[in-house]
């Protein structure tokens, strides 16, 4: 009787051992989804399998799977593989007949196998190329087997001031490099990123910048909210400073061979100088330059490039070009402020603009070289009153003044003319007027050309924020002699 129940429990532990890795009775149905786990797009053809072993199936294009009514009840891993993934598990349970199971996983690229993209080639500018303008886009190429996004940083190597700049985080395979110094060489090199392995560095490659064309206009233009000045010869525009700082009213000195603009820095506005690429710039004033509206402000570089004066409030300031010497030579008597200045070709004569809090209330007077008052040749006028600039034998001197004697608190000019005034005669020639100027536009910011034939001056509608454009008038000939040097320019200076 022994003997029986030692065999009974024998065959017993036999079939249950014969269980483990075998199916006899179809219940369970499993079903799923699979989809890579950054992009949450699916996954074709996972291998999907359990323990104990079923069913071998692989997932279809939508990334689904099923095991349908194969899964006798128990515990079981469910296992998703594929070539160039990390294998992921899944626990389930059956517990009963027809019960219906459903998982999804989410498989994370095996990074070992993932190759780092290729080294970046740089296609342009040609290595070791010379003599290009100062706006340059670079341009290079790499890609990667794994298709992986790629992320871009470009180093720049200026080997003049040996500084860099490093650009981060490029998408695209291109880069515009603008303002670039003239006269300058630049060394750059690009790096790749997949995110997954280390950074793919490229050669280094070197370009040079042409020397600087020291052009005869100069003008500005808003960038940004920033004004920019630039150099033309009417052909060809180039960039003088940066955006980062705002720019404005440049007056180029032929015998210093120097470039003056007032320039924004920290809240305050300077005066400064710079080499004729922008280089090398040297603030000049001690004071703040200040006044009514900023942008209105003009300043006077005497001919020899050896002295500047400079409006602060009500008060006038001479100064040497190197920042020395600083020193008031007049003070306004009704503390009007002084906004614009203009010294004679001969540094015999100054003339100022002068007007109220509102900008209006306008006089020009003429000073002596020591700042002594001359004379009074226009005021009592309503409206604004701007311009000035002298012809070179001092005899003549040219202003704006709004005729439509229009005054309102956003300072709004409706029809600003440009009139010269003799000074041998006592005659104010309205040259808006005999030049046909169209109606309901303003004419500011002239200047006599080099050799006074010419008058160069902004134009634009008398609407608030209109772009402004550069034009000339020929003084021997006013009818019809306007022409348009550049579109959207202002400020203009002519030497």
């Amino acid at each position: 009787m022994k003997n029986i129940y030692i065999v009974l429990l024998v065959l017993i532990v036999s079939l249950l051992g014969c269980t483990e890795d075998s199916v006899d009775f179809a219940s369970g149905t499993l079903t799923g989804t699979v989809r890579e786990i950054s992009t949450n797009e699916p996954l074709d053809n996972v291998k999907i399998t359990t323990s104990p072993s079923t069913e071998t199936v692989y997932t279809d294009e939508e990334g689904t799977f099923e095991i349908v009514e194969s899964i006798p009840t128990g515990d079981y891993s469910v296992k998703a593989e594929l070539s160039g993934f990390v294998s992921e598990f899944e626990a389930i349970t059956i517990k009963e007949f027809d019960q219906s199971v459903s998982v999804a996983f989410e498989l994370t690229k095996d990074e070992s196998l993932n190759s780092p993209p290729e080294i970046p080639e740089l296609l342009a500018p040609e290595n070791l190329a010379t003599g290009l303008n100062n706006s340059v886009t670079l341009k290079w190429s790499s890609s990667d087997v794994d298709e992986d996004s790629l992320t871009y940083q470009v180093v720049v190597h200026n080997n003049s001031s040996n500084s860099e700049e490093e650009y981060n985080n490029l998408h695209q395979d291109t880069l515009l490099l603008d303002n670039l110094t003239f006269g300058t060489t630049y060394t750059w090199q690009v790096s790749v990123s997949d995110s997954i392995n280390a950074k793919v560095f490229s050669e280094s490659h070197q370009f040079t910048i042409r020397q600087n064309p020291e052009y005869a206009y100069h003008f500005t233009r808003l960038i940004n909210d920033n004004y920019v000045i630039y150099a033309t010869n009417l052909e060809e525009i180039i960039s003088i400073t940066e955006v980062s700082n705002s720019s404005w009213r440049p007056h180029k000195n032929n015998i210093a061979q120097k470039l003056a603009f007032l320039q924004t820095s920290a809240g305050q506005i300077n005066l400064v100088t710079s080499n004729l690429n922008g280089t090398n710039q040297q603030r000049i004033n001690q004071v703040p330059i200040t006044g009514f509206r900023d942008k209105l402000i003009d300043f006077s570089w005497n001919t020899d490039g050896s002295k500047f004066i400079f409006p602060s409030l009500d008060k006038l300031y001479k100064v040497n070009a190197d920042g020395t010497g600083q020193e008031i030579i007049y003070q306004s008597t009704d503390g009007a402020f002084i906004t614009k200045c203009a010294w004679s070709y001969d540094s015999s004569k100054i003339a100022i603009v002068t007007n109220n809090n509102d900008g209006y209330d306008g006089k020009i007077n003429i000073l002596d070289a020591s700042g002594n008052w001359l004379q009074t040749i226009l005021e009592n006028q309503p409206g604004a009153l701007g311009g000035i600039d002298w012809n070179i034998t001092g005899d003549k001197l040219v202003y704006t003044y709004d005729v439509s004697d229009y005054q309102s608190d956003n300072y709004r000019q409706l029809e600003m003319d440009i009139f010269i005034y003799d000074f041998n005669d006592d005659e104010h020639l309205n040259i808006s007027e005999m030049t046909s100027k169209p109606d309901g536009t303003n004419d500011i910011d002239p200047r006599f050309s080099p050799n006074d034939a010419q008058l160069i001056f902004s134009n634009s509608s008398n609407a608030l924020f209109s772009e402004k454009s550069i034009y000339t008038i020929k003084l021997a000939n006013l009818s019809d002699s306007r022409e348009q040097l550049i579109t959207n320019g202002e400020m203009p200076d002519y030497k």
